[in-house]
């Protein structure tokens, strides 16, 4: 018995020949099938005596075994040609950089690398100051030689200007001294603003602070701290987020709403915390990546300003601290 299940085990461990014997069987099936309906169909056209019905059917009959037999060789020649082999796929090799470049690339990080370990080393070697060294410097202090109040509309950037021009001085030693005295934004109600003009009247100066062009509520404030008599001093912040053209048109703007007799020189344009900037910055293999690049602050304007109203004592700076 176990005899005649022997070749239907070598057919199953051989799956392309099982279906070879399926399409074969298949095939015959069909022309089987057609030879039946054609000598039925053959024995009705000769009771019927009509040629050309017999004619059409004869052709319609050669189309299906033609097109079955074209679908078995085509179907029994795929089962029989060769698997076709897999072209492995090979990674091409990165090509490494020149040797001009790698070296070029190793010297500029071994100099910063040399910059900011001799910066470190030098820092740690500094000593720090003693009580008695400290003493000396205290004394040295000189009283403040002018008091500026900085006031603006909220949210201009009046304490982020007092700090930055703290920082930017803070070194200078030898110097006069200049207090900025914070009196805080203008929005508010008549006894707010009244405040911040007490408090403006008691300094020799004003600067007010702002982002933009002057809307109606600061030209009237403005009026009302120059009725003090103390020179007032206008800041256009964040002009690192116009272009030049906008720029020079709002301080137009802001000199021509001034009062008459106002200096336009007393109108300046800072950048005290600039926003970052995206840059490409393509490396030595041609990549391009994008990074945010903060400027540095720009007072220059400011400074020179209250260089000249304020002029420090011969063979000395300004330096300014907030009150």
């Amino acid at each position: 018995m176990f005899r005649w299940l022997a070749p239907l085990l070598l057919l199953a461990g051989k799956p392309e020949v099982l279906l070879r014997i399926l399409v074969a069987a298949i095939a015959a099936a069909v022309l089987f099938f057609g030879v039946w309906l054609a000598s039925n169909i053959a024995l009705t056209f000769d009771q019927l005596k009509n040629t050309y019905i017999a004619a059409t059917y004869g052709v319609v009959l050669l189309c299906f075994f033609i097109g079955v037999g074209i679908v078995a060789w085509l179907r029994l020649r795929r089962l029989s040609a060769p698997p076709q082999k897999r072209v492995p796929h090979t990674p091409v090799p990165e090509t490494p950089l020149p040797d001009a470049v790698v070296a070029k690339r190793a010297e500029q990080i071994s100099r910063q690398w040399q910059r900011g370990s001799r910066a470190a080393a030098a820092a740690k070697s500094r000593p720090l100051p003693s009580a008695n060294a400290v003493e000396p410097q205290q004394q040295e202090i000189s009283p403040p030689r002018a008091s500026l109040a900085v006031t603006g509309p909220g949210f201009a950037g009046k304490t982020a200007l007092i700090a930055r021009l703290a920082q930017a001085t803070s070194a200078a030693a030898g110097s006069d001294t200049v207090r900025l005295v914070d009196a805080g934004p203008i929005d508010g109600d008549e006894r707010h603003l009244a405040g911040i003009v007490a408090a403006a009247a008691a300094t020799d100066g004003i600067l007010f602070v702002v982002d933009q062009d002057l809307r109606a509520p600061e030209v009237a404030a403005i009026a009302r701290l120059m009725k003090t008599g103390k020179p007032l001093y206008v800041v256009l912040n964040k002009s690192d987020q116009f272009n030049a053209s906008d720029r020079d048109a709002i301080l137009v703007s802001i000199r021509n709403k001034m009062p008459k007799g106002f200096a336009p020189g007393d109108v300046v344009s800072v950048a005290v915390a600039p926003s970052p900037v995206e840059r490409q910055i393509e490396d030595a293999r041609g990549t391009v990546r994008v990074e945010l690049r903060r400027s540095s602050p720009d007072l220059r304007a400011l400074t020179n300003l209250l260089g000249r109203v304020v002029p420090p004592a011969a063979g000395r700076g300004l330096r300014f601290e907030p009150a």
